[in-house]
């Protein structure tokens, strides 16, 4: 085996991936604008596309047959995303907007989930539509109290609202004890509306758990919501009446039928806000956003040495399309990073490492290319390609067309062409 073989593998690793580090200076220095960002990221994915269909799938094909592409596609994506998923769990997310967006999704969901677990069985909730309860749930504060406490005090302005997980409360109008509430019951939702005084006091009758709405969470979330703000409070006031009058319609579902509702309504909005940003911060693991970013580029390395050691001198397509992919993958993760806080020493330290492992990846390969025989390295190969492949349709597709819209579609196809071009003039 010539000893430069395994050499220009590290030297071609470590060009693709330098990229990376243009990426992290962009992200560092200058936050681009989302079409800019969007043009980019979907000519990377053209040229991966390109590269992918004839730089590892035409050349195995050719040599081994159809089977290895099928074997090592499956088998790449497969492993491509149960690791990205665990090593996301673990704290990589925040390197791809879109990891971000998923685990604050799932996140939220987690949440949404162990409130609905206490409410559902609060019965004027049922006439809400999920957006309206999924709306209301973030303002919802725990609170416990002791027997005796008072909750409401007759004649004081009414400023929140309070639904009864567990326990009882007695109400009382002056000394006289009208109405005894227990869980799944609500009481001071007329403050929430119109924030008059309270007609009556409320106490605690023994040890309770409750979730309080405050009438300036309310308010606040109506001012930001536009969507709801279009008559949610009369919607709300006409739907506590119906409730008071009639609780048959609210049994027509089942508690587990409306609470899957109210989940499946859950929503993360684009772009992440600083406050998001933040949590998504307090959540991270340095390690985890390595791991997760040598995931997304080892098997391109891999591609690089298997092509340097085993099936021929790679086409200039596909180190130009690994190139070009890296900028905006390590531009949007620099600047999700900055924003978190992330000093830019560290960020640049961390490219630097995916650079350099990068580059021993692609020797790596080229030395596996040298021991194996032409099927396996073309099940190597392929399981390269689909985890390429996966990357490209759960993280840069996907983020570049939220980026830009339509506009992508024109992006796309230039890199593909262009990437096409490149492997005929190396054919050539």
């Amino acid at each position: 085996m010539p000893s430069f073989i395994p050499l220009n593998a590290l030297l071609q690793g470590l060009l693709g991936a330098s990229s990376l580090l243009i990426g992290a200076l962009l992200g560092i220095c200058w936050q681009p604008g989302r079409v800019f960002s969007a043009a980019i990221m979907a000519f990377g994915s053209g040229t991966l596309l390109a590269a992918i269909a004839f730089d590892i799938t035409q050349p195995v094909f050719e040599a081994a047959g159809f089977a290895p592409i099928l074997l090592g596609f499956t088998l790449g994506g497969t492993l491509f995303t149960v690791i990205i998923n665990y090593v996301d769990d673990r704290g990589g997310f925040i390197r791809h907007p879109s990891s971000s967006r998923r685990f604050l999704f799932h996140h939220r969901q987690e949440e949404t989930s162990e409130i609905l677990d206490r409410i559902t069985h609060v019965e004027m909730l049922h006439t809400l539509s999920p957006a309206e309860v999924q709306a209301i749930i973030p303002l919802l504060k725990a609170i416990t109290v002791e027997p005796d406490a008072v909750l409401c005090r007759e004649g004081e302005p009414g400023d929140a609202m309070f639904m009864i997980v567990s326990g009882e409360a007695e109400i009382y109008k002056g000394q006289q004890l009208m109405a005894l509430l227990g869980p799944g019951e609500m009481f001071g939702e007329m403050a929430l509306l119109t924030g008059e005084e309270r007609s009556a006091s409320v106490v605690a009758r023994s040890p309770m758990e409750l979730y309080e709405l405050d009438k300036a969470d309310f308010d606040g979330m109506l001012s930001h919501a536009p969507h709801l703000a279009s008559g949610l409070s009369r919607i709300l006031a006409r739907r506590l009446r119906e409730t008071t009058q009639s609780k048959v319609q609210a049994r027509d579902q089942s508690d587990e039928q409306w609470r899957q509702r109210v989940l499946d309504s859950v929503e993360v909005d684009f772009p992440l806000s600083e406050q998001q940003i933040q949590q998504l911060a307090k959540s991270s693991a340095p390690l985890a956003i390595l791991v997760g970013t040598l995931i997304d580029n080892i098997p391109e390395s891999l591609v690089i040495g298997f092509n340097a050691g085993g099936l021929g001198h790679l086409s200039g397509s596909f180190l130009m399309a690994v190139f070009i992919s890296n900028i905006p993958e390590a531009l949007s993760s620099s600047v999700g990073m900055k924003q978190a806080g992330t000093s830019a020493q560290r960020i640049l330290t961390l490219w630097g490492g995916a650079v350099i492992l990068s580059g021993l990846a692609a020797m790596v390969g080229s030395l596996l290319a040298n021991y194996a025989n032409v099927w396996v390295l073309g099940t190597a190969q392929s399981l390269a390609g689909g985890a390429i492949l996966s990357m490209l349709s759960s993280t840069m597709m996907p983020e570049a067309y939220e980026l830009g819209g339509s506009s992508v579609t024109f992006s796309t196809i230039a890199g593909f062409l262009v990437g096409f071009w490149v492997v005929t003039l190396s054919v050539g």
